[in-house]
């Protein structure tokens, strides 16, 4: 009889305890965060992106000969007063290449095509012309860079998300020499009688083959994306250009003036960029 009783409040008294804890729902340990794809750091990959930044053209005319000819078969040297000069502007383009993280050493790739604001004045024109064949002659050349394109190789050392690196390969650039002329010209040689001459403008452009240094800096953000600050030099030697352009008096009487000058070009360039690895 005793342990019925007992048994009976052992019952009744945990029966309420069994019920709250049967109501509580039950637990769930938390589970593993899904993996972020292309974690900052990891630099293996293709990659594309743009960059904005500004240039500085460096352009010395040297070596400038040329002939005036008039229809009379005269003649005269003809160049100009050569000076250096920078022509500095806005350059902006994109990039793609790719990576090869080894431990914490990066090899790559890259290539990109630019555009450049780059104009800049070389210099005014000047003709030593002989009593018998013309007067003063007056002018002025520029020269300019549109667009210059890099392949380069990268070599960099990863610390965290942080890639420092060297870079350094071959630079194409389009490059144009533009001249303007006036003067005058004899319309008569007995008595001798000078004209004015109607204006000559010519031209020639280039593509410049030369080599490119510099380096960075790359961030990278995760999920593939970076920002990166970059410099480079380029250098393209000497290049000649010839210009050829005819003249006209009122008289009907003509002049020809050929040109050839020598410009040796360098380009500095400072840019920011963003790309996205794939």
């Amino acid at each position: 009889m005793r342990k019925f009783v007992l048994a009976l409040l052992s019952t009744v008294a945990l029966g309420p305890i069994r019920a709250q804890a049967a109501d509580l729902a039950p637990i769930r340990m938390p589970g593993k965060a899904p993996a972020i794809t292309q974690q900052a750091g990891n630099w293996t990959g293709f990659y594309i992106g743009g960059n904005v930044g500004y240039g500085w053209g460096n352009y010395g005319a040297s070596n400038v000969i040329g002939t005036f000819v008039n229809s009379n078969g005269g003649s005269a040297p003809y160049g100009f007063n050569a000076v250096s000069d920078n022509g500095n502007g806005i350059t902006a383009g994109i990039q793609a290449g790719y990576n090869w993280k080894i431990e914490q050493t990066v090899l790559g790739i890259e290539a990109d095509w630019q555009y450049l604001n780059s104009k800049t004045s070389i210099g005014n024109s000047a003709i030593a012309i002989l009593p018998a064949i013309g007067s003063n002659f007056n002018g002025s050349a520029s020269v300019s860079t549109d667009w210059y394109a890099t392949f380069r190789g990268r070599v960099g050392y990863a610390f965290g998300p942080a890639l420092l690196y060297a870079t350094g390969g071959i630079a194409l650039a389009e490059t144009k020499l533009s001249a303007s002329a006036t003067g005058s010209i004899p319309t008569s040689l007995f008595p001798l009688t000078y004209g004015p001459l109607g204006s000559m403008n010519a031209s020639d452009r280039a593509i410049l083959v030369g080599y490119v240094v510099g380096g960075g800096l790359e961030y990278s953000l995760g999920a593939g994306w970076s920002v990166k600050g970059e410099y480079l030099h380029m250098g393209f030697g000497t290049n000649g250009y010839n210009l050829t352009g005819s003249l006209q008096s009122p008289a009907g009487l003509t002049g020809v003036i050929t040109s050839r000058v020598d410009i040796k070009s360098s380009v500095d360039i400072a840019r920011v960029g963003v790309n996205y690895r794939f």
